[in-house]
């Protein structure tokens, strides 16, 4: 059975619900339960509120507490309020008609007033005084709230001075609560509450600054400096300097709060241009939005400036702000750009929000719900904004989405047409192929030609001046010089046609006396090395055998000889011992040596090895590394500077006597 499909706004419409109806329970519910505060004046309990304007007068508390009860004024409404820089004095009266002390808190606990004193009788007539306030940093009682500890004694009553300044204007919702108990559970509701809100702000503004940071969206910007503008106005209005990071009062905390209220604004006007594509769609808007932006920047060097009613005045300007970029909303979405419509739903929320606690402030009486109100309409005003955000990346995506569709779509047709000349193309890179193949067998059979060719005119060079060495003085010397450079350039040819060899990977193992051709190399070397005076000891015993291609063998053991008699001083020792897994061969000269980097490189099998050739030029040793890989083999070597080179490899053995014989070496 197939289930009908949920149309796209039942989710977020769900999604809604469920959060006003949390914000409302918490709001509400929780943080607007005051259960054990009593208003004051309180006439069923007799508590009474009287103020004293000062004047001027500079009241002492001695002063004050002489006046008789003609020089105040009854307190008839449930706000103490004064202008600015007044300051007011306050009179109050608890009463406790129990049997029991009552131990309470009293005080302000919903507006911040810049300074409070508080004067009560000590035992001994004298004055007990706490100071509390926005300035105040060591408060009788942690918190914004400008309250204190009570203890009123049973059947009696006990009297409360109180001296309030502000810089700004004083408001005074005067309480208090028997229990203090109940008040630690307001305050904490209140807190539980609070803290959602400001989690919900700090969770938006950290994904959306995620979100920033990655795609680099300018619209997702302008939201995140609305939003910590916002949320730096709230935070500011409702105490979070005094309560979590230094004493903060007027002027200076009313001047945050405009800074804040009219960024936020400028920010929301831009977040609206680009959002709503007003450029594009509603071109007078964005003229219009543009001029307000500008003109909003243009009121932040005012905000500095301390005066009475600026910060509702600048709320007022705010509230403008959102109701014309709603009205330009609404253009855009008639234009074309349905997402919005989000717009209209978040500053909605706001709206709604924020009413009660306009009228309120209109009618000169605040509450406490309608501060909760305009929180959690203010929430739901930032969520809707996010939502916009993320319905706009999931449009983008949808776009980005189609177009690679039809981009694989334009792939399946150019891969169509690829195979259709793939055969082709496959046959012609395989003839291709095999004609650079061919060719690179070509060079190397010319190299081998040409070493071939060289061969004969140099070995009859040679023959030629071996024979005349024993004539006259002069054509001896001759012989003798153009005899060692024939045998010199000949064993060049050889090497090069080695390494022709080597390229082509032509490898002829077979079963050779170790003996025969070590006795070979040596007696090539033996007149080079008498001409140095070095003696070339040779220690093998004659019945080693070892499985391997003679030619690349002796090469190998050639060129290590001749590099060992070009830099010993005295003495080059060759040797071969039957070891388990061969024959191990070894080149010994008391030279100079190698440095160790150099010889820990020719020991390796890296191709880095290759290009090594420690001490002279030409193939030499890198001949030697190129053979030890053609056989299988590794080239070890035992050096330091001054101590003379060791050069050592193992061949595969092949004995046809089981024997392992061990020879000594000479001294």
């Amino acid at each position: 059975m197939k289930f009908p499909s949920l149309p796209c706004w039942a989710p977020l419409t769900g999604i809604l619900i469920l959060a006003g109806g949390m914000l409302s329970t918490v709001m509400f519910g929780l943080a607007g339960d005051l259960t054990g505060r009593v208003s004051l004046p309180d006439a069923s309990r007799g508590a009474t509120v009287a103020t004293l304007a000062d004047n001027g007068r500079g009241y002492s508390i001695d002063e004050v507490a002489a006046l008789s009860k003609n020089n105040w004024t009854p307190l008839a409404g449930d706000f103490v309020r004064a202008n600015r820089n007044e300051v007011m004095w306050i009179r109050v009266v608890l009463p406790n008609r129990t049997d029991e002390t009552l131990t309470g808190i009293f005080g302000e606990s919903a507006y911040y007033m810049d300074q409070i004193d508080f004067w009560t009788r000590d035992k001994n007539q004298g004055w007990r005084h706490a100071r509390s306030g926005e300035w105040t940093r060591d408060k009788p009682v942690w918190g914004r709230s400008a309250v204190i500890p009570v203890h009123v004694p049973a059947q009696s009553e006990t009297t409360y001075y109180l001296r309030a300044e502000d810089k700004d204007s004083i408001w005074l919702n005067l309480a208090w609560w028997p229990d203090r108990e109940q008040y630690a559970a307001v305050r904490l509701r209140i807190a539980l509450a609070e803290g959602l809100y400001y989690g919900a702000l700090f969770a938006l503004f950290f994904y959306n600054a995620v979100l920033w940071i990655r795609l680099r969206f300018s619209d997702t910007g302008y939201y995140l400096g609305y939003l910590g503008m916002a949320g730096l106005f709230f935070f500011s209005l409702n105490g979070g300097f005094l309560q979590f990071i230094a004493p903060l009062g007027s002027p200076a905390v009313n001047i945050v709060a405009k800074i804040a209220v009219v960024l936020s604004a400028a920010c929301v006007v831009q977040f609206g241009r680009v959002f709503l594509e007003l450029r594009e769609r509603v071109p007078v808007a964005d003229r219009f939005a543009r001029w307000l932006r500008n003109g909003l920047l243009a009121l932040l060097p005012l905000t500095v400036i301390p005066s009475a009613g600026s910060v509702p005045l600048l709320i007022a300007v705010d509230l403008l702000v959102h109701g014309t970029m709603l009205v330009m909303a609404l253009l855009a979405w008639r234009a074309g750009a349905t997402h919005a419509r989000y717009f209209g739903l978040a500053f909605g929320f706001l709206f709604a929000g924020i009413t009660p606690a306009v009228v309120s402030l209109a009618i000169n009486r605040p509450q406490h719900w309608a501060m909760m109100a305009f929180f959690a309409g203010s929430v739901m005003e930032m969520l809707m904004l996010s939502l916009a955000m993320a319905d706009r990346f999931a449009r983008i995506q949808r776009e980005r989405a189609a177009t690679q569709e039809k981009l694989v779509e334009e792939m399946a047709q150019r891969e169509t047409l690829q195979e259709a000349y793939a055969d082709e193309l496959a046959l012609e890179v395989g003839e291709r192929t095999k004609e650079l193949q061919e060719a690179n067998r070509d060079k190397d059979r010319m190299i081998a030609v040409i070493g071939h060719d060289l061969r004969g005119p140099l070995t009859a060079l040679t023959m030629g001046a071996e024979q005349a060495s024993g004539r006259a003085d002069e054509a001896l010397i001759f012989a003798d010089e153009a005899a060692h450079t024939g045998r010199q350039v000949l064993l060049l040819i050889e090497d090069l046609v080695l390494w022709a060899r080597l390229r082509a990977g032509s490898v002829h193992p077979g079963v050779h006396l170790v003996k025969d051709f070590v006795t070979q190399v040596a007696a090539l070397h033996q007149p080079f090395a008498a001409q140095r005076e070095v003696e070339l000891v040779v220690s093998v015993p004659e019945s080693l055998r070892v499985k391997t291609d003679l030619v690349l063998a002796q090469t190998l053991m050639r060129n290590l000889v001749a590099n060992a008699v070009r830099f010993a001083h005295t003495r080059v020792v060759v040797s071969a011992v039957a070891v388990a897994d061969g024959v191990r061969l070894t080149v010994r000269d008391d030279g100079p040596g190698l440095p160790p980097e150099v010889g820990a490189a020719l020991s390796t099998e890296s191709g880095a090895a290759a290009q090594v050739d420690a001490r002279g030029g030409g193939l030499g040793l890198r001949l030697c590394v190129e053979i030890g890989r053609a056989l299988g083999v590794r080239l070890e070597v035992k050096t330091g500077v001054g101590e003379g080179a060791e050069f050592s490899f193992t061949l595969r053995g092949a004995n046809v006597d089981t024997r392992s014989p061990f020879a000594e070496s000479q001294p």
